[in-house]
This record gives C-alpha cells, structure tokens and sequence, in this order.
C-alpha cells in the first residue's frame, strides 16, 4: 500500500505503509479521493506542527471511498458501502460530548490532523464516522461532503433563516460553498472578494460580487437593504481585513459568524459589535447532522459541483497539490488527490 507522508520543512513523499487491521467497530475503507483543505496548507507551512508527534504521517481529512474490511461488532456496514468520512474521533465521555456537541470534545482527535489522515490507499476508522453516499453522488464530489459540513454549521450557528440578508467575506473553497449553503437555505446573498479569478469564479456561480477596493461595500450593503444593513456576516477570509470589514456591515442584533481559522493573534473591533449588542458566533467542525444536511444538498441542488474542483491529482503528487492551493494568485478553488492512483 501506498500513502503520501507529511515530512515536515514543507516536505511531502510517497511511502509504502501497512494499513491497521480493523479492530471492533472499526472499519477499513479504500480512499477515492481527499480534498487538500486550507487546515491541510497549514500544515504545509508548518503552523500545525504542535499536533504531531511523530514524523513522517499522512495528512488529510475530506475524503470518500468505498469500505473494503470491517471489524468485529461493526453494524450497518458491509464492503462496498459508499462512504464519506466525518474524521472526528471524539471520547463520547466529556461533558461535551454528552451534551451532544461532540465537535468540540476536551479530548477530540481530528483525524488527517492530530493522527493519521487519508492521503493513502486505505484508511482505518471508527464506524460511527462513516456516512452513507446515494449513488447519485460520485466519489470525487463525496470527498467534497466534508467542507460543505463545515458550512452548515455556520449556518446552523448562524440561526439564519429564509429571506435574510448574508454578506459573506471571502471566496476561497469555504467562502464559496458557504455563499451555496446560504443561497439552497434561502438567504439573499453577495460575496466580498478582491481576487479578480475568485470574483470571476463567484459570479460564474451566480452571485453577486463586490470587491471592497473598488466600491464601497458598507454603503452598497445598506442601499440593498434599505439602510438597515446585513443580518447575517460570515467572515471566511481569514484576513484582518476581513474583520474589520464586518463590523461595519451589520445592524443591531444581526450575527457576525467567524467561519475561518486564525492560526495567528488577530485584532477584533469589539467597541463596534458592543454598540449594535451583535451577536459574535465562532463556529468549530462540525456535527453528524450536518454530514446528512451536505449529502442532501449534493442530491437536491442543481450545482455543478465539478466547478469547484480546479484539478485532480495523482497520489505522488501532493507536494504540486499543497503548492498550487497556497498559490498568491488565488486562481485554484479545490485541488483533489486521487488516492487509487497509486496501488
């Protein structure tokens, strides 16, 4: 078996691997394809290095495959089954997880991360990670069933409803499948982007765009409200900017959502949220049920979801895959890896 081993010092290489035999309740599936995901450009750079332990290991948690072995005790599975992973591996003990919010349990392994991921022929994982794909979703947009998880959860977090106002900041992989999200649910929404492929791509989508650079976001915002200004604010961009942007967009009471990861120290205008008493949400992963709410959209929306992949690579090939997704140019939306292509 072959898998794709982070190195560290932004090293990437094939390696030959002897995949875990499944223990009770635990299943073995043979990996179609993995999403490179910006959690994933982190640890190309180095920022997430904290979390391994050990050197060298496979990365990757957006994936789809099909199950080839299954433990002892293992219910409602069988080889064959057509799967998406949700990797957290959460301890079901903690306050937390009792709670049900088992995204943020004390103790959570998220796998592709703090353990073993699935850039690599066959990956071993508990059954309760596992969600079923129709058939009518191929395995290559299964593996995008993970990041539009991500999404429903903000929204979720979010308590939009039907007819609000979104702005969405950001249309990198996660702005654009949030902006999708919150149109299938039916909000009205525009995306705020200064990348003129990423504009280009967002438009393509159907949305309305607008580059802060160019005009003034904050008056376009209110003149489409009426003055009354954005209900909902999901900050994806990751960028100081970003947050700085959003506080001048909302009214009182409205909800600013912090979609995106900051890795680093970043400064918050909390005067100004204090003033309109908005309602800060951070939002963290996911929970199952937003695994199911993704997988319905994929069979429900009439989405080309093709347009979101920008290439499809080979296994030997993650190294070129981590290099183009952190591309200044902004011109890759979702970079696959093909996982059978290395057996």
């Amino acid at each position: 078996m072959k898998a794709n081993l982070y190195e560290g010092n932004h090293s990437f290489a094939l390696h030959d691997y002897e995949p875990a035999p499944p223990k009770a309740h635990e299943v073995q599936v043979d990996v179609a394809y993995c999403g490179i995901c910006g959690s994933d450009l982190h640890v190309y750079h180095g920022d997430y290095d904290y979390r391994f332990k050990s050197l060298p290991r496979a990365i990757g948690h957006e994936c789809a495959g099909i199950v080839a072995a299954v433990g002892e005790d293992v219910t409602g599975w069988k080889v064959g089954d057509r799967v998406a992973v949700c990797p957290l591996d959460y301890c079901e003990d903690c306050v937390v997880c009792k709670e049900g919010d088992n995204n943020c349990c004390a103790n959570l392994n998220f796998m592709g991360l703090d353990s073993w991921g699935a850039m690599c022929n066959r990956w071993t994982v508990h059954e309760r990670t596992l969600h079923r794909l129709p058939e009518g979703i191929s395995l290559l947009h299964g593996a995008l069933v993970e990041p539009l998880a991500v999404c429903f959860h903000a929204l979720e977090r979010s308590q939009s409803k039907g007819g609000d106002y979104a702005v969405v900041i950001g249309s990198g992989p996660i702005g654009l499948m949030t902006a999708l999200v919150a149109r299938y649910l039916g909000l009205q929404v525009v995306i705020s982007e200064v990348n003129p492929i990423r504009i280009e791509k967002a438009r393509q989508l159907g949305f309305t765009v607008v580059n802060p650079k160019e005009t003034d976001l904050r008056q376009y915002v209110f003149e489409a409200t009426d003055g009354v200004g954005a209900d909902a604010v999901f900050e994806v961009s990751g960028t100081q900017a970003g947050l700085d942007t959003m506080v001048e967009l909302i009214h009182p009471h409205s909800r600013v959502v912090l979609v995106a990861a900051y890795p680093k120290p970043m400064q918050l205008q909390l005067q100004r949220l204090f003033m309109k008493e908005v309602n800060l949400i951070i939002t963290r992963n996911y929970n199952h049920k937003d695994f199911d709410a993704a997988i319905e959209m994929m069979e429900a929306a009439p989405i080309n979801f093709d347009e979101l992949i920008t290439k499809v690579l080979p296994l030997d090939q993650v190294q070129q895959g981590m290099e183009l997704c952190g591309s200044p140019t902004g011109d890759v939306v979702k970079v696959m890896v093909d996982c059978r292509s290395h057996l």
